[in-house]
């Protein structure tokens, strides 16, 4: 299967990771790819690390266009623009992939002509030491138990096909990040299929864009019963309103229903926001209990 991937590689000041992970994509068995990047603006050794490898490597392109946006979802989502493959991967500038991990998710697609993304999970890594098998715990497959799960597949393990680009490409007003958006993109149009392995290091430091992700039970357990932690996180909860707002026309009702049903739930009173939940199967994981222990602990939002 040698279809070509389009690597899309958003940097900003990863001067101190981004070689590993250069190299590391230099590796795959899968060889047919491009690696798009686009630089928000460094000012450390970023731009040198990226022109070096353009020198050994044609596949490697860097997007000179001096247009800056300090947010790291929006310099992702300009790298859309630059797509001309069939699949689309994005990719962290400070994590390391196994050398298979691109070929064995183009191996999930299997020429399958609907919408689709897949993903793989990772080990959580802090520079020396693996800290946890697998960074991702709860899997998504529908509406009911991704709204509420405040984020996406994390976007350095996602691939997806171009089906699902053609829908995606028109934005919504508001994104909170690429990958929740890619994410609630894939489940309302198409399928996300989530391939059972840990094929990559997903690197933990303090410069994370979206923090440290907690990986031992204990840290899990503390985050969990964080009682200043909302049940619905502000950005991704306007992020799938303005989702809504965008694609309600090309939702079925069903979709439509659970939207509503969600967007009208910080409102409600605790008796209601249970009832919400029960009624529309709402759920965390396989379960309903995550989230409704959730509600009677925490603030809606």
């Amino acid at each position: 299967m040698n279809k070509k991937i389009d690597i899309l590689l958003g940097t900003y000041n990863g001067g101190k990771y981004l070689e590993n992970q250069i190299l590391s994509i230099l590796a795959q068995t899968h060889k047919n790819w491009s690696l798009i990047i686009h630089d928000d603006g460094s000012t450390d050794e970023t731009s040198v690390i990226i022109k070096k490898y353009q020198t050994i490597d044609s596949r490697i392109v860097l997007i000179s266009d001096d247009i800056r946006f300090k947010s790291a979802a929006m310099n992702f989502i300009h790298l859309l623009k630059f797509v001309e493959s069939e699949y689309i991967a994005f990719c962290d500038q400070d994590d390391i992939w196994f050398e298979s991990k691109l070929e064995i998710l183009l191996g999930r697609m299997k020429e399958k002509d609907y919408p689709l993304a897949v993903y793989c999970n990772s080990y959580g890594y802090n520079g020396k030491n693996i800290t946890t098998d697998q960074v991702t715990l709860y899997h998504r497959t529908s509406l009911r138990d991704s709204l509420f799960l405040n984020g996406g597949v994390q976007g350095c393990c996602l691939l997806f096909n171009r089906r699902l680009f053609e829908m995606i490409i028109d934005l919504p007003n508001y994104i909170c990040m690429h990958d929740h958006y890619l994410t609630i993109a894939s489940i309302v149009f198409g399928k996300l299929e989530y391939v059972d392995l840990s094929l990559m290091l997903y690197r933990q430091h303090s410069n994370n864009v979206t923090g440290n992700i907690p990986t031992s039970y204990l840290q899990r357990v503390k985050t969990f019963f964080n009682f200043s932690n909302p049940v619905i996180d502000k950005n991704h909860y306007l992020a799938n309103v303005s989702f809504y707002e965008r694609f309600r026309n090309e939702l079925t009702q069903e979709q439509k229903e659970l939207f509503n049903a969600y967007i009208a739930f910080p409102e409600k009173s605790l008796f209601n926001k249970i009832l919400v939940i029960i009624k529309f199967k709402f759920k965390i994981g396989n379960s309903m209990l995550p989230l409704l222990l959730k509600v009677l602990i925490r603030k809606a939002i």
